[in-house]
């Protein structure tokens, strides 16, 4: 195995055991992380803080990995995520991380994408799209579409 895909593996097993396996290890201490939905966290401190309090609200049930993609200093990572906050009903997604290294092998930084888990063919009854509510707004927002 790739040894850049050995430490993504360790970073997910870390969400998984729900253990600090050695963070500052495979972070750079001025690693840039930045979530699916949003959040940004800069430097390996404030992923460990990140990491650590995270893990005091919720679960990482499942964080299966599909394929990883290498060229030159970057890793492109296809994922399954699942996870539980607190009482609340399992949530899960597909996935990719996009990893940046270092020379020294450590992670320069690590962005997330998300593909929304509801999946449907807007197209399914007809030639006219029939979109989502949420998926309705952003059509109208960037696209400029009327529905």
């Amino acid at each position: 195995m790739n040894e850049r895909e050995k430490i993504v593996r360790r970073w997910l097993l870390m969400w998984l055991q729900g253990e600090n396996l050695g963070i500052r290890e495979i972070f750079a201490e001025d690693a840039v992380y930045t979530e699916s939905w949003g959040p940004v966290y800069h430097g390996a401190e404030a992923i460990t803080h990140w990491f650590a309090e995270w893990l005091t609200r919720g679960q990482v049930l499942v964080w299966d990995v599909h394929r990883f993609f290498h060229a030159g200093d970057q890793t492109a990572v296809t994922w399954y995520f699942q996870c539980r906050m607190g009482e609340d009903k399992p949530v899960g997604f597909e996935g990719v991380s996009v990893v940046r290294w270092r020379e020294d092998g450590k992670i320069a930084s690590l962005t997330e994408y998300c593909c929304e888990p509801e999946q449907y063919d807007p197209y399914a009854n007809g030639p006219e799209p029939v979109f989502e509510a949420t998926e309705r707004a952003l059509y109208e927002q960037f696209a400029g579409g009327g529905m």
